[in-house]
């Protein structure tokens, strides 16, 4: 595999420790605050999100451009007794917006029911197939996208001569024309304060307003709201976006309720990625969220919105059953399609393409390829001669400027900076990775593309207890991650070809996971450089989970 080079996030000036300020005014230890000011932190209010994420720091749900129309037609639905669908997406910021938003009209009285398309047969948005389908056997007066639908303006017009009305909640890039809606709520418009909204957070919004619970929820509706909260941070943190200012509010206090009690369908999820007491955010990334979208992602997403949305225990470890076992087949096929697959190569853009490849599994692997080697990666099928491909690029690239440059080549694509997806005419394959290598390259001349970027040794990070302090990690907020190194003492295999490490000199074992690109299994005696981030669990301890094998550090 290949070795990474690295450096400290962050030069500290000599002889100073310019973080001082912060650990005084929220009372953290040292390495504490240092890890604070390694991510850009340099004054006391940068953390008030994550130290003090008090409701009187949200904003306002009705600043959010298209609230106030959207809340108007849907109290009007209501009075009217309107069948309202919420038509949401199949991955896990769809799902947990979809739930979201149900609960939310059913707790006004609103007759609702939602509506997921299926990732093979109907693919990504609003399809006039779909829709009209509804009309013809739910007769709804009024639809809700969530996580979906600002680029569907053919879609929604298409509606309107069917009677129907929208209402488009979404926070994917914006097309040039916004669609005929009743109300388009889109945090990229108007300014708007959080432009890093996940889906779940635009309808999160959006049910804060309905309820008027603003500009700060008390009580009852508080209480109501907190538990919507566990959603937004589940769909914010699976989504990969943005973990600052307002984000991190919602996030940590979704965290903060997870972390007590919770109704039926998350319980179960909870005990099924074993996952009990505090909570962090990757504890979401590697344990609640493959879980949830692997439902998307072999099949249709309802019993995934099921999940989130019963009240019946008995019914939760049903649906939590068949997740469960559509999670363990993803993983075997994404394992098989990883181990098919050519090495990534040197190009600045890694670009493969498999005609078999299973599209649920195609941006897992390809995210699995761009954390190896730390360039822009895709993965392709083809489906009736046309090419699926679900792009990851690191921090510092922007893919949709990529997608942009392939324009002429591609029938169609979009996405964020760092996750999007594309389709053309397998035959342009050549012709798409030309350029999307050409533009990548380009890219990584003009800006700071960095090594990986490490916190120092095992001794500058913090117990578990103190760490917990500043979640959420995650995107923009990176999660801690040390430099070991040293003479391995023992080595030991676990379950699925897992491995167990013991580092001389270090208490805590190191655990290798076999989804992680790895060299041949090391042997004791071996010397070793990994970069790995600390791993608290409540039976099993404390471990370092490696990320990726070390080179040289870059200057």
């Amino acid at each position: 595999m290949t070795s990474l080079g690295w450096r400290i996030r962050r030069e500290t000036p000599a002889g100073l420790a310019p973080w001082k300020a912060m650990a005084s005014a929220w009372d953290l230890e040292p390495r504490l605050a240092r890890l604070a000011w390694l991510r850009g932190a340099d004054r006391p209010e940068a953390l008030a999100w994550r130290l003090d994420p008090s409701w009187a720091r949200s904003t306002d749900p009705h600043l959010l451009s298209g609230v106030d129309l959207a809340v108007a037609r849907i109290r009007r639905a209501i009075e009217a007794r309107e069948r309202i669908v919420v038509y949401g997406d199949y991955d896990v910021d769809g799902v947990t917006a979809t739930a979201l938003l149900v609960r939310t009209l059913e707790k006004l009285g609103a007759e609702a029911s939602f509506f997921i398309p299926n990732r093979f047969s109907d693919g990504y948005g609003l399809h006039l197939d779909c829709i009209q389908e509804l009309k013809a056997t739910r007769d709804p007066g009024l639809l809700i996208s969530v996580d979906c639908g600002v680029r569907s303006g053919a879609e929604v017009k298409a509606s309107t001569e069917l009677g129907l009305d929208w209402i488009i909640t979404d926070h994917h890039a914006l097309g040039a024309e916004l669609p005929p809606a009743c109300a388009v709520v889109h945090p990229h418009l108007d300014g708007y304060s959080n432009p890093f909204l996940a889906g779940v957070g635009v309808a999160f919004k959006l049910a804060q307003a309905l309820l008027g619970a603003v500009p700060q929820p008390v009580g009852a509706d508080a209480a109501f709201l907190d538990g919507l909260l566990k959603l937004v941070a589940i769909g914010t943190v699976a989504d990969v976006m943005p973990l600052v200012d307002e984000n991190a509010l919602l996030v940590r206090r979704g965290l903060d309720t997870l972390g007590g009690k919770n109704g039926p369908g998350l319980a179960a999820l909870l005990r099924a990625a074993k996952k009990e007491g505090v909570l962090g955010a990757q504890d979401i990334a590697f344990g609640l969220a493959p879980r949830l979208n692997a439902v998307g992602r072999m099949g249709g997403a309802e019993d995934a919105v099921r999940l989130l949305l019963t009240k019946d225990p008995a019914e939760a470890e049903t649906l939590m059953a068949r997740v469960e076992v559509l999670n363990q087949e993803r993983r075997a096929i994404q394992k098989e399609l990883a181990e098919h697959l050519p090495p990534p190569g040197d190009s600045p853009f890694d670009l493969v393409l498999d005609s078999s490849a299973h599209k649920g599994v195609i941006g897992i692997v390809a995210g699995h390829r761009m954390r190896s080697t730390g360039r822009p990666a895709g993965v392709c099928t083809v489906v009736d001669g046309v090419a699926h491909c679900s792009l990851r690029a690191p921090e510092g690239y922007d893919l949709g400027a990529l997608l942009a440059m392939a324009q002429p080549f591609i029938l169609g694509g979009g996405g964020h900076w760092v996750a999007a997806g594309l389709s053309f005419e397998a035959s342009r394959l050549t012709f798409v990775r030309q350029v999307l290598q050409r533009g990548a390259g380009a890219q990584a001349e003009g800006r700071d593309i960095r090594p990986l970027l490490l916190d120092g040794g095992p001794d500058d990070l913090p117990d578990d207890a103190a760490l917990a302090r500043l979640e959420p990690f995650g995107q923009g907020f990176a999660p801690p991650l040390a430099r070991l190194e040293g003479v391995l003492a023992s080595t030991a295999v676990f379950g699925a070809d897992h491995w167990k490490l013991r580092m001389a000199g270090l208490a805590d074992p190191l655990t290798w996971f076999a989804g992680q690109a790895r060299p041949a299994q090391p042997q004791a005696g071996d010397r070793l450089s990994v970069a790995a981030a600390p791993q608290g669990n409540v039976r099993w301890g404390r471990s370092w989970l490696v990320d990726a094998m070390l080179g040289e550090a870059v200057p």
